[in-house]
């Protein structure tokens, strides 16, 4: 009998933690967010951002003044990090928080310093993904309200 119950224990902790478990489902990223973050001098820059998913990773928009910058991002063990050169190569990691994506952004020349993002879900239509496609006037370039540098660091290999 104890070694029935032990049979049994283990079965179902195999089955519990076997690597053919489905993985657990994706959020709804794909949408429409206001966006409000930290500049570096403190101040505070708002914004809208766009997600579209784009087979197994996402493309996203920031809209911050009148100037766009286009990254590129993937959703992986409760992460989504985005990658983006706003004037030098950056990196955001948000973290999904009901309804808002809570973030955390650095780029080239920041010294290492981190700073935040928040995103808050205003639509779950999905954005035209044709328009990620697209040269914006300003891609490539650091948002006016974001005061980040426009080159990267010194010492910094691409």
């Amino acid at each position: 009998m104890p070694r029935t119950v032990l049979l049994g224990v283990v079965l179902a902790a195999v089955c519990v933690s076997s690597p053919n478990a489905a993985p657990p489902p994706l959020p709804d990223l794909v949408g429409v967010y206001r966006c409000d973050g930290k500049n570096p001098d403190g101040s505070a820059y708002k914004g809208v951002v766009e997600i579209a998913k784009m087979r197994n990773t996402f493309r996203v928009k920031w809209t911050l003044d009148d100037s766009a910058v286009i990254g590129v991002g993937i959703y992986s063990n409760d992460v989504f990090a985005v990658s983006y050169f706003g004037g030098a190569p950056a990196v955001v990691v948000y973290k999904v928080d009901g309804t808002r994506l809570v973030g955390e952004w650095t780029m080239g020349g920041l010294e290492g310093a981190v700073y935040t993002e928040t995103l808050t879900k205003t639509s779950s239509e999905a954005p035209n993904p044709e328009q990620f496609r697209q040269r914006e006037p300003g891609a490539g370039q650091g948002p006016q309200d974001r005061k980040r540098p426009p080159t990267p660091a010194s010492g910094i290999q691409l």
